[in-house]
């Protein structure tokens, strides 16, 4: 998969390019992806995603967005996929003031394109003035294909970035798989902390995570801690370790059977299942049994780390 950037022209013929906002890469984000992918196949043409850097949304003053995915995440998993290329450009000011047809010639110009895959919901241009129908317009006079995929809905609930947010705030991490099709993702390097984990004699891994991620509710959390590649059974606390006072509100991992030094390394951890909230305990003896408590109840939910 190739990494194209900004206003570089993409070096293919023809091409099929996914188009959307693609915040989350839930399953309906990826839906729209292999539809482009597949049907770029069966045309003998190269396949594509647009990415923005920056949240779209944030950008025309809609408010802060908090992350799902980070841009590295994104492209990590972009890259299982069966695709000819990512097209990464900055969302500034001055593009999000193109009208619909400004941008349109851009993809023509820029990505060749002779199919655009979006969702049914798709908005783009100047204050989001063109749709669906005015794609289509605009295909018709360019010259390409537009392939719209329908809205996915699962136990009656449309599958959104907005309804994702909402689960993993909650804590409701594992409500959130089927519909981000993956299990909810922190990623970061591992930084030193109070070392209280440590001096207790169960050491976690403190994440420096991207202060934009949507992080859980408060609390402790049955996880998976990936660290070189290899993945282990964790217990992991999100909040401010209120037993010993501290104010900032802290991922820590504790690796279930691992032993080793990974201060400095990237890890990612996985969000299985909320087992409790967060307490304040009266003594770290207290605490430490709590955390024994929990580490046996992740051991017996046999986490498969596939």
């Amino acid at each position: 998969m190739k990494i194209i950037h900004a206003e570089k022209e993409a070096d293919y013929v023809q091409t099929a390019v996914a188009l959307g906002n693609f915040d989350g890469l839930h399953i309906a984000h990826m839906k729209i992806i292999r539809d482009c992918i597949a049907t770029a196949e069966k045309r003998g043409i190269q396949s594509g995603v647009l990415l923005f850097e920056e949240n779209t949304k944030s950008v025309a003053g809609r408010g802060k967005v908090e992350l799902i995915t980070t841009n590295d995440q994104k492209l990590k998993l972009l890259s299982r996929e069966n695709l000819d290329f990512v097209y990464v450009r900055q969302f500034t000011e001055e593009f999000m003031k193109k009208s619909p047809e400004e941008f349109v010639r851009l993809l023509v110009k820029n990505l060749k394109v002779k199919i655009v895959c979006v969702g049914y919901d798709y908005r783009f241009g100047h204050k989001a003035a063109g749709d669906v129908n005015t794609l289509r317009e605009l295909g018709e006079k360019y010259g390409f294909e537009v392939i719209v995929t329908d809205k996915i809905t699962i136990d009656g609930e449309t599958v959104s970035s907005t309804l994702i947010r909402s689960l993993v705030r909650n804590g409701r991490v594992d409500d959130a798989v089927k519909f981000l099709g993956r299990r909810y993702t922190i990623s970061g390097e591992v930084v030193y902390g109070k070392q209280n984990g440590t001096k207790m004699g169960l050491p976690t891994a403190n994440v420096d995570y991207d202060s934009d991620m949507v992080l859980p509710r408060e609390g402790v959390y049955a996880g998976i801690t990936e660290v070189d590649g290899r993945r282990y059974v964790s217990v992991v606390n999100v909040g401010k370790n209120i037993t010993f006072g501290a104010k900032r509100v802290t991922v820590e991992s504790h690796l279930i059977d691992f032993s080793g030094n990974i201060y400095g390394k990237n890890i990612n951890v996985l969000f299985v299942k909320r087992l409790r909230g967060d307490i304040k305990f009266t003594n770290a003896d207290e605490l430490k049994r709590q955390i024994n408590k929990d580490i046996a109840k992740a051991k017996n939910m046999n986490i498969a780390l596939l």
